[in-house]
């Protein structure tokens, strides 16, 4: 009945027109009236760049923080995520400000309290990442482009969710994402109720972590989970240019897995991080490669 009921939402909201003034409801429920196109925009939530970028209004950015990888002339960086810095956000004027859910959402009273209007962009899943190209499209005054882009990428979707789908339960591989520290004492995992279980999902894997969760579905496991799951495939990400091969090695040469089938099998593949944390519209381009590494490689 819940999917049911999102898909009706979806369907809602790419096929109406908005103009303003306009209220909006963001991910956390907030109503967010916008009484005209902003034309200076903070981007606190790093994630909501690649929306912006893709909407095609990245002059619009004037402000992002020191942990959002993007570079325009003219951009200011507002420094942390948390704490905001807010005499820099004020002193660029925003007319919006974007921020993310979770330990951002203390921020938001603060610029409320010093009338700066923000949206909370927070997905939970690959639907909200769909809506939510539409809602911040609305908000900057693209909602016709945003419309496009949301059947674009759905279509992308739906095609690789329909060829893993043909995939009997049987021949489907044992996944592990896995964001180990520099010793695997620690190692963060996607679980229940986080996107990148949803994208493994719909590469055609099984996530070995979908039966236990955490914050935003996130949660860390020691070396022995993936001992006892053992996996077919490891995913790895890596953080900058060139960065696959250390990754992969990384795990390799973990001494405990040695026998696990995804380490004995060479199958152990990096991937972008700086994507599968930011939930917006790339995560669409990292569920294709990953049904690739899977079944294609």
């Amino acid at each position: 009945m819940r999917k049911i009921s999102i898909l009706l939402l979806l369907m809602a909201i790419v096929t109406v027109s908005f103009s303003f003034p306009i209220t909006l409801i963001d991910d956390l429920g907030r109503p967010v009236t916008i009484t005209e196109e902003p034309e200076r925009v903070v981007v606190a939530a790093p994630a909501v760049t690649d929306f912006l970028v893709k909407l095609g209004v990245e002059e619009k950015i004037v402000g992002v923080t020191d942990f959002d990888p993007y570079q325009r002339e003219g951009i200011e960086r507002i420094g942390n995520m948390v704490p905001l810095n807010l005499e820099k956000i004020v002193s660029l004027r925003p007319d919006l400000v974007f921020l993310t859910g979770g330990f951002q959402e203390p921020e938001i009273s603060k610029l409320e309290a010093i009338n700066v209007k923000c949206m909370v962009i927070n997905p939970q899943s690959v639907n909200d990442i769909l809506k939510d190209v539409v809602l911040i499209g609305s908000a900057v005054g693209r909602s016709e482009k945003a419309k496009r882009i949301y059947q674009s990428y759905r279509d992308r979707f739906l095609q690789i969710a329909k060829k893993a789908y043909t995939i009997p339960q049987e021949n489907r591989l044992k996944v592990f994402y896995g964001m180990p520290d520099e010793n695997f004492s620690q190692i963060w995992t996607c679980g229940s109720g986080s996107y990148m279980n949803e994208i493994i999902v719909y590469a055609g894997g099984v996530n070995v972590a979908a039966g236990y969760s955490g914050n935003n579905g996130w949660l860390p496991v020691g070396p022995e989970f993936v001992i006892k799951a053992n996996p077919d495939v490891i995913l790895i990400p890596f953080w900058y240019e060139g960065g696959e091969k250390e990754a992969v090695e990384h795990v390799l040469n973990f001494k405990p897995w040695k026998e696990v089938s995804a380490v004995k099998n060479g199958r152990v593949y990096a991937i972008d991080g700086n994507v599968a944390s930011n939930p917006n519209l790339e995560i669409f381009e990292l569920l294709e490669r990953i049904y690739t590494l899977l079944y294609e490689e």
